[in-house]
């Protein structure tokens, strides 16, 4: 007996009345396997209601992970979790942590759609744990202003690599946040702009010392200039911050902080696309889980720069196989003062391959190795093998 997927039809709707080019466009050509896009609004568990539609989506995804270095990390492949100057030991690791469920409600008002959508996985519970429930995206759109917790508009997520790994490309910026969003296209030449309202979070490095803690008296102001074809995309990303840090008893003191991240695509033909990301910027560390601001003495800390960029490359060899090569690098300054063992570069490459056996269900083997090097030019490596299954809910 087959079962075909089922919507729970009302007043005569289907699920594509409630497809819109705002919210679906991008779905329609998604790279196969790309888990960080939202699951397509067709087929599958719909159900429709009076002049609304849910769509109920995720995965489940099984991981399974073999350390043949040192590496602190043991869920996901994070390079600044190198330990320097460790005995050798080995990691062995199984989870299911980054399975998702997500919710896709959809509605009329007046004319126009609104949506509110919902995902979660289980990266919620400690490194090497067993996983608790974990909010990604909690958002709702109607036109062209967004407000809720999604990706931040300094990111492009097209451009996040397509590793098994769930940590990715150290210099890519992966974060999601609290945000107020206003889009608006540029006519019909692809072209659109944003501005936002987002959530700070600063992570400081605080002297020897000294006791405090950060402040985030104003959000961090972000705006992006993006252009999407058939065959190409690319996206300019600004965002300017105030940090705070507040010594114990003391008044607050602040600085101001900058960023850009400039991503690109192209395919250069239709199995082959090539991706990349460039990131510049002072105080923008914790967009990638590194400092904004570190000791450089005794009694004083300094807003610290950054550069990173990425490259990386996805090739289709048929309907079902799927590579996938990225390499990345990301440097923070050696500002005088600064404690021997902190972070002074980080690189990342992950090699891969996917199978899609049958629909909705793939299995992959990624190779991944990372360097640390420290401030005082000391460094260790690690390499990891990550063999993952997965299926996605219909």
């Amino acid at each position: 007996m087959s079962m075909e997927p089922q919507s729970f039809a009302n007043d005569g709707l289907s699920a594509s009345d409630f497809r819109t080019p705002e919210f679906d466009d991008t779905l329609l050509n998604q790279n196969k396997n790309d888990f960080n896009a939202v699951p397509e609004f067709s087929g599958g568990i719909v159900i429709i209601a009076d002049k609304a539609a849910m769509k109920v989506g995720g995965f489940i995804k099984a991981d399974f992970i073999s350390d043949l270095a040192p590496i602190d990390s043991e869920d996901s492949f994070v390079t600044t979790e190198i330990p320097v100057g460790a005995a050798d030991h080995k990691n062995a690791r199984f989870h299911a942590k980054q399975s998702r469920l997500s919710f896709d409600t959809r509605w009329r008002v007046e004319e126009d759609i609104a949506r509110a959508f919902i995902e979660a996985d289980f990266f919620g519970g400690g490194d090497g744990s067993n996983g608790s429930l974990r909010l990604r995206h909690a958002y709702g759109t109607l036109g062209r202003f967004t407000a809720g917790q999604t990706w931040t508009t300094f990111t492009d997520p097209s451009a996040v690599p397509q590793t098994l790994d769930f940590e990715g490309a150290v210099s890519n910026v992966n974060r999601r946040q609290g945000l107020v969003r206003f889009i608006q296209p540029l006519g019909r030449s692809g072209w659109s702009f944003a501005t936002s309202l987002e959530d700070p979070t600063v992570i400081i490095e605080v002297p020897t010392g000294l006791s405090g803690q950060g402040r985030t008296e104003s959000p961090d102001v972000i705006t992006h200039l993006r252009w999407e074809s058939d065959y190409a995309e690319t996206q300019s990303a600004l965002v300017l911050r105030k940090l705070g840090f507040q010594p114990t008893g003391g008044s607050v003191i602040t600085g101001t902080a900058w960023g850009i991240n400039i991503t690109g695509s192209v395919h250069l033909t239709d199995c082959t696309r090539v991706y990349s990301q460039l990131t510049v910027g002072e105080g923008i560390g914790s967009y990638r889980g590194s400092p904004d601001i570190v000791s450089t003495g005794p009694n004083s800390a300094a807003i610290l720069p950054m550069f990173g960029w990425m490259i990386g490359c996805k090739q289709a060899w048929s309907d079902r196989v799927t590579s996938n090569l990225t390499f990345s690098q990301l440097t923070l300054d050696d500002l005088p003062g600064q404690s021997g063992s902190n972070l002074r570069q980080t690189k990342y490459l992950a090699i891969n391959t996917i199978f899609n056996p049958y629909d909705r269900i793939f299995a992959g083997a990624e190779y991944l190795y990372g360097v640390r090097e420290n401030q005082d030019l000391r460094q260790a490596d690690a390499h990891r093998i990550q063999v993952s299954f997965g299926f996605y809910l219909p």
